[in-house]
């Protein structure tokens, strides 16, 4: 008799923990219980030996774990995650955030189709209260800025069609083996923030398209990546990077005005934040925006 996971398509989950085993193990879950493919997880630990997973592990022989003992960053691990996937032989690769999980069993099934067309495929993305986190992306270079598009909109059907779009979060994101074959990759020094928008502008230059599935739903678990503790961090990474990505996809008008641009914000920032007691995150936004016109004159590239 013929194995019924023979006729279905094999699908590697990437799932990027650090810190948060919890979530972690609810994302992968929802995406082993996914109906119509076969699934298989690739957990890459950040920063730890994952001896969370050890039991976890011992139940579930379709999980490999990579246990890197520093925090080697979102963009490199996912790099590690996308090496294994070339090694075995699934035909499809989820990106999906530890904090994110699919709505329903076949929101991955739903994605499969339009991904082996386009090459990538991106599902709607809610917030537990219903709103939209991202429907999709646009890119906005002159502000130095890619946006998740519908970001904290009711749900009302507004972008219940489906289309192509220039930009996909990384929170969730299918993509066919072909891209990875093709080269493409995580640049690795962005480690957190804007390596999801970098990839998508390189497999779009590469030839491929980016689909946006509103039929197909996850969830993401948005306060939970974005605890105060850790905002300042974030807001230097996400500061910095958006002259990262202005150097390593736009010429020198667009990266002027991006950046003229940025400045007005970082400045307006040094001056309301302190004033509603957020001095740590203007500060943490002015060192993002510094140690990004390095970046921006092409000290990394």
């Amino acid at each position: 008799m013929a194995d019924p996971a023979a006729t279905r398509p094999r699908v590697d989950a990437i799932i990027v923990n650090y810190h948060q085993p919890g979530l972690t193990q609810a994302a992968i879950r929802s995406f082993l219980d996914s109906d119509g493919i076969d699934p298989r997880v690739i957990l890459i630990e950040n920063e730890g030996d994952g001896a969370w997973a050890g039991d976890l592990l011992a139940r579930e022989p379709r999980i490999e774990l990579i246990a890197n003992r520093a925090n080697v960053g979102f963009g490199a691990a996912c790099n590690q995650g996308f090496a294994a996937v070339l090694r075995g032989d699934a035909q499809f690769v989820l990106l999906l955030n530890n904090d994110a999980a699919a709505a329903t069993a076949d929101a991955v099934l739903r994605l499969i189709d339009p991904a082996a067309r386009a090459g990538l495929a991106a599902p709607r993305i809610l917030l537990p209260d219903g709103r939209i986190y991202a429907a999709g992306g646009r890119v906005e270079p002159w502000r130095a800025r890619c946006r998740n598009r519908g970001f904290h909109e009711p749900d009302a059907g507004q972008y219940d069609r489906p289309n192509e779009t220039p930009f996909a979060s990384a929170c969730a994101l299918l993509i066919h083996r072909r891209v990875l074959e093709a080269g493409l990759r995580f640049h690795a020094p962005y480690f957190l923030y804007y390596e999801d928008a970098d990839f998508c502008l390189a497999a779009r230059r590469a030839g491929f398209r980016i689909r946006y599935v509103p039929e197909s739903r996850f969830i993401h678990h948005e306060s939970a990546s974005t605890a105060a503790p850790l905002r300042p961090r974030l807001l230097f990474y996400t500061t910095r990077n958006r002259l990262l990505f202005l150097r390593r996809n736009y010429g020198w008008p667009i990266r002027l005005v991006g950046g003229v641009y940025l400045a007005g914000v970082v400045a307006v920032r040094q001056i309301v934040g302190p004033l509603r007691g957020r001095g740590d995150a203007a500060r943490a936004t002015a060192r993002g925006y510094l140690a990004g016109l390095g970046l921006l004159s092409g000290a990394d590239k």
